[in-house]
């Protein structure tokens, strides 16, 4: 999510930019309409030192997961049983 206050995101970066702003060029007559989606996600980047990438990578082949299955159900389940700090 940007910031609120960003000022790249309001000029175009060029003419072709400029026109897909635009509503003024944009079809209305020819809008679709689609269901949401059924189970929507999200992608979270999350960075590792190389030590710690091996880490967890051992972990998740002694539990025989692959890491982003590891951290994820690691995750999950730290949050089931309430973890706080």
């Amino acid at each position: 999510m940007a910031p609120k206050n960003d000022d790249r995101l309001g000029e175009p970066l060029d003419d072709e930019e400029r026109e897909l702003m635009d509503p003024e060029t944009w079809d209305w007559d020819s809008i679709e309409e689609l269901p949401p989606a059924a189970n929507p996600s999200a992608v979270l980047p999350v960075r590792f030192s190389l030590d710690e990438m091996k880490r967890v990578g051992q972990a998740a082949d002694a539990e025989g997961l692959s890491i982003y299955e590891y951290v994820k159900q690691s995750t999950l389940m730290r949050v089931m049983h309430g973890a706080s700090r």
